[in-house]
C-alpha cells in the first residue's frame, strides 16, 4: 500500500484510538507506527538497489519492479502474536501506549494484507525465511510474472 494511504488510514485509526482510550500518547503511538513501520523497506531496497539511491525510484521499486530479495522484517505476523502476548501477559507494561502500538502494527500488516499483491503467506517472516527471502515467493506466483512483464517493458 502506498505511503499515503497509510498515513490516511493511521490518523483515522488513531482517531478511534483516541475516542476509545482517551489517550493522546496511545493515538500517537498508532499513528507513528502504522506509518513509520515501513522503514524496514529501506533494508530492501539497499539490499537490491545499492548503487542507485534516489528517492524516487525508493517509492516506485516496491509497486512496480521486481527486488530479487523481500526482507521486510517488521512486517511480520508473528511479531502482532508475540506483542499480543506480551500485552495480555506482562503486567507493568504501558498500555495505553503499547496497545496503541499494537492496533497501529495489526492495521499496517492487515491493510497490506487486503491491497497488496503477494503471496498469501508472504507477511509470515517463517514464509520468507523458508524461501530464503526470494522476491519471487513473496510476490506469488501471478505477481511476479505481471512484474517481469512490467520491467522488461521498460527495459
Amino acid at each position: 500500500m502506498q505511503l499515503s494511504k497509510h498515513v490516511v488510514a493511521s490518523v483515522f485509526i488513531s482517531a478511534l484510538v483516541w475516542w476509545w482510550l482517551r489517550s493522546s500518547a496511545a493515538a500517537l503511538a498508532c499513528f507513528l507506527m502504522g506509518v513509520f513501520i515501513d522503514l524496514d523497506h529501506i533494508v530492501d531496497y539497499l539490499y537490491n538497489s545499492p548503487r542507485h539511491l534516489r528517492a524516487r525510484r525508493f517509492f516506485t521499486a516496491f509497486e512496480f519492479e521486481v527486488l530479487e530479495n523481500i526482507f521486510v522484517f517488521l512486517h511480520s505476523w508473528e511479531f502482532a502474536l508475540v506483542w499480543l502476548a506480551l500485552l495480555l501477559c506482562v503486567p507493568g507494561i504501558r498500555q495505553p501506549v503499547a496497545l496503541g502500538l499494537f492496533i497501529g502494527f495489526v492495521t499496517h500488516l492487515g491493510l497490506d494484507n487486503l491491497f497488496n499483491r503477494h503471496a498469501r503467506w508472504a507477511y509470515f517472516l517463517f514464509y520468507r525465511l523458508r524461501y530464503g527471502f526470494a522476491g519471487k515467493y513473496f510476490y506469488g506466483p501471478r505477481e511476479y510474472r505481471q512484474r517481469l512483464k512490467r520491467a522488461r517493458r521498460r527495459s
